[in-house]
């Protein structure tokens, strides 16, 4: 299973530039937004993220990646899947010198269980 999340995030970088689709949560990008505010901020609200989620917000260099991204964040949605009770999304932010590729999945209690940001290539 976890491989499968990791194997579908890799394919999507390797992809290149994927085209946006209609955005029917705007509410859940709002969340999305808010939290990147606050991760580019350095200081993540951890009431957002599961045990498992505030995990990734160790990787180092995490807000620096966030430094280059215009303010308040432009994202735009590139994917949203369903896996059991988690909903996953894809995100593209026009950030400087690249795009940078979020994928976000949050779990039943709508609280962010995963959190993956990588250069667009």
């Amino acid at each position: 299973m976890k491989f499968n999340i990791l194997l579908f995030f890799s394919c999507l970088l390797l992809a290149g530039a994927a085209r946006a689709i209609p955005d029917l949560e705007p509410d859940v990008t709002a969340q999305v937004i808010d939290m990147l505010d606050d991760l580019a901020d350095g200081k993540p609200a951890q009431e957002r993220f599961t045990e498992k989620g505030a995990s990734y917000l160790s990787v180092p260099g995490l807000s620096a990646a966030l430094q280059g991204c215009s303010r308040p964040f432009a994202l735009e949605l590139l994917s949203r899947n369903v896996n059991g009770e988690d909903r996953m999304y894809v995100y593209r932010a026009k950030c400087k010198p690249k795009a940078l590729r979020i994928a976000v999945d949050f779990n039943k209690a709508a609280r962010i269980n995963r959190l993956e940001i990588a250069a667009e290539r």
